[in-house]
This record gives C-alpha cells, sequence and structure tokens, in this order.
C-alpha cells in the first residue's frame, strides 16, 4: 500500500502502531457486542477493519523481501502491536466506563451506616434481610452507572473496609430508582 515512498526500517513501526489501533478498536467493540450496543459494535468494526487491512498487507507485501531481518521485523511488529493493542483496548474500556454494575454488601455492623452514606452520595439501596453463617445480615444491592462504581466502594470501605462485597455487569435496569439525569450520573 505504502510502497517503498517509506523506508523498510519504519515499516515495522508502522505495522506496530496500526495494530495497536485496530486491537484497542476490537476490544472495545468485542465489550460494546456483549452489552448489545450494536450500532457501536457496527461502527467499530468497520474501523477495525479496515485498520487490520492496511496492517496485513504490510507484512504481506514484504514477505517476500530477500533481507530476513525485515521479514522479522515486521511481525515482531505484529506481535508486539496485537499485544499492546489488547492491553489499551481494555484500558479504553476503563476510562469509558459505559453501562451500569450491580453492586453486593454484607455488613455485619455496619449496615445502617452504610445505607445512610450511600443514599446521601445519591444511590439508590435496596436491603434485605438475609442469614449468613453466624446469623442475621443485611445484604445491600446498589444499581449505579459505572462510572461511578469506585465512588460506591470507597464509600463502603471507608464505613466498613471488612464488608463483603461483589460487583457485577447490568446487561439493563429499569423502574425502581435509576438515576438518569446527567448531574446524578456524574456524581
Amino acid at each position: 500500500m505504502f510502497g517503498h515512498t517509506i523506508p523498510l526500517a519504519v515499516i515495522p513501526l508502522l505495522i506496530f502502531c496500526l495494530r495497536i489501533g485496530d486491537c484497542s478498536i476490537g476490544t472495545v467493540r468485542v465489550i460494546y457486542t456483549i452489552r448489545g450496543y450494536r450500532l457501536v459494535s457496527f461502527c467499530l468494526g468497520f474501523v477495525e477493519s479496515v485498520i487490520w487491512i492496511v496492517a496485513i498487507s504490510q507484512v504481506m507485501q514484504y514477505l517476500s523481501e530477500p533481507q530476513l531481518k525485515y521479514r522479522i521485523f515486521n511481525i515482531v511488529g505484529w506481535a508486539l502491536g496485537f499485544a499492546a493493542g489488547t492491553v489499551s483496548g481494555i484500558t479504553l474500556d476503563k476510562w469509558i466506563a459505559a453501562g451500569w454494575v450491580l453492586t453486593r454488601f454484607i455488613s455485619l455492623d455496619h449496615s445502617g451506616k452504610i445505607i445512610d452514606a450511600l443514599r446521601s452520595a445519591g444511590f439508590g439501596v435496596t436491603s434485605l434481610h438475609g442469614d449468613g453463617k453466624d446469623g442475621p445480615v443485611e445484604v445491600l444491592f446498589v444499581v449505579s452507572p459505572r462510572k461511578r462504581a469506585q465512588q460506591v466502594l470507597k464509600l463502603v470501605r471507608e464505613i466498613d473496609p471488612n464488608a463483603f462485597t461483589t460487583v457485577e455487569p447490568v446487561s439493563s435496569a429499569s423502574g425502581g430508582f435509576v438515576p438518569t439525569s446527567a448531574a446524578a450520573i456524574r456524581k
């Protein structure tokens, strides 16, 4: 595609950068696909494919290069770009933090304080009575935007660092108290 307008020594770096781009996009695309975002997944898949075709064409173009070092450097650029792109895709997903999470807490002695702190911070909390290993417990449920999950965890840890905690993604949430305004989500 680029021919010999680019020095052969630069091609591995180009391949590396292209692979970072397509793998980052691919990782984010898979995450959005799992969450059911069809249009976003479609657009990301298109861009990912175009970048991948450009990258693979550079690797294939120079496979017959008489100097072995160029072939090997191109392949290493491909592999390193894939690895770095996967990591950067995961980082991008954490930065974007789209979607919702369900956080469950069991605190043996501080459930009331946790409920008050979470509600004061604008979170909806549902409390259920349960039976734990050592007797009665309160199980607390909080559905929140993924962007605010760390805030939820921090509030609870400040009150009870030993609270049993689980966090899992939510594919959809409706009814009850789910903050929908931009101001509520930014808190």
